[in-house]
């Protein structure tokens, strides 16, 4: 976890969950990619002292076909980033609301969400935010073995 982001999911995410509060679910229930743009959007606004994230270069690896891993990798909005310039999350996905969180939570309703499903939105957008990692930053590989 990077913990400059943590303090900021901590100062805004009552703006993320205002946002899926007052937000019919049409708008992003069908695209993770949708909830990290807007976590970004909303909750993680500095990469650091001096620039924010660039969200127009996002990048989604997604070789899944029913079932897979999306990966984000979003860069700092700076000329030319180096690899330790972007941050990545990551979610897995299934092909029904048995198997995929953002199916499980949308349950097929377009309409505003219930309380029950604002709690579970900002679950998973916390679980998003938990996954962050910085690209290039050898120490994590001594953390995972």
């Amino acid at each position: 976890m990077i913990q400059e982001l943590i303090k900021q999911w901590e100062e805004n995410k009552l703006k993320l969950e205002e946002y899926f509060r007052t937000t019919k679910q049409g708008e992003y229930s069908t695209s993770y990619k949708q909830i990290v743009t807007k976590l970004f959007e909303l909750c993680l606004p500095k990469a650091d002292e001096h620039s924010g994230f660039d969200l127009s270069k996002m990048t989604v690896i997604d070789d899944g076909h029913y079932q897979g891993t999306q990966i984000f990798i979003i860069p700092k909005n700076t000329y030319q980033p180096s690899v330790g310039d972007y941050v990545m999350t990551n979610t897995y996905y299934g092909s029904c609301s048995g198997c995929d969180t953002l199916q499980a939570i949308w349950n097929y309703e377009d309409g505003l969400p219930t309380e029950k499903q604002v709690k579970e939105y900002m679950t998973l957008a916390l679980h998003l935010v938990q996954k962050l990692k910085w690209l290039g930053d050898d120490s994590l590989a001594n953390h995972e073995v």
